[in-house]
C-alpha cells in the first residue's frame, strides 16, 4: 500500500507543470484613445474634424494632427464610443466599445475555475487506472 501511495504521489508531481503560491491576473484601465485617419492609400487625413459620441450625444471634438492622430481622453468608463470623422466630402465612423473586456472576465474566472477542476479529476483518474491494472502483488 505503501508503494502505490509513494507511486501516486509521483505520477501527480510529474503530471503538473510548475505552480505559482498566488496567480497573477493584469487587467487594463483605458486612459486615452488614439484615432488615426487615413486616406484610401495610406496618406494621414491632416485637419480632419472628429467628433465622439457616446449615448447619440456629442462628449468630445477635435481636429487630427499633421499624422492624422486625434487623442480622447474618456473621463470615466464610458460603454460604445462612436468617433464620426468629417472632412471636404469624406465621411467615416468608427465605434468602439470599452465595457466588453468586463464581460469577458466576468464569464472567464468560472469557465478557468471549471477548467482547472476537470485537470485534477482527469489526472486523478489516470492515476487510479493505472494503479487498477497493475493489481496487487502476490505472495
Amino acid at each position: 500500500m505503501l508503494k502505490k501511495c509513494a507511486l501516486l504521489i509521483i505520477v501527480l508531481i510529474l503530471a503538473c507543470s510548475t505552480s505559482d503560491a498566488h496567480r497573477l491576473m493584469l487587467g487594463y484601465n483605458v486612459k486615452e484613445v488614439q484615432v488615426t485617419a487615413l486616406y484610401d492609400d495610406g496618406t494621414p487625413a491632416q485637419d480632419v474634424d472628429i467628433d465622439v459620441m457616446s449615448n447619440g450625444k456629442s462628449i468630445a471634438k477635435g481636429v487630427t494632427d499633421e499624422h492624422g492622430a486625434y487623442t480622447f481622453r474618456p473621463e470615466s468608463s464610458t460603454g460604445e464610443l462612436k468617433f464620426v470623422s468629417s472632412s471636404a466630402g469624406h465621411r467615416a465612423v468608427l465605434s468602439l466599445d470599452l465595457s466588453v473586456k468586463k464581460q469577458q472576465d466576468e464569464i472567464a474566472l468560472p469557465l478557468r475555475v471549471a477548467a482547472g477542476l476537470g485537470y485534477l479529476l482527469g489526472v486523478a483518474g489516470l492515476a487510479m487506472i493505472y494503479l487498477s491494472r497493475k493489481g496487487p502483488k502476490k505472495a
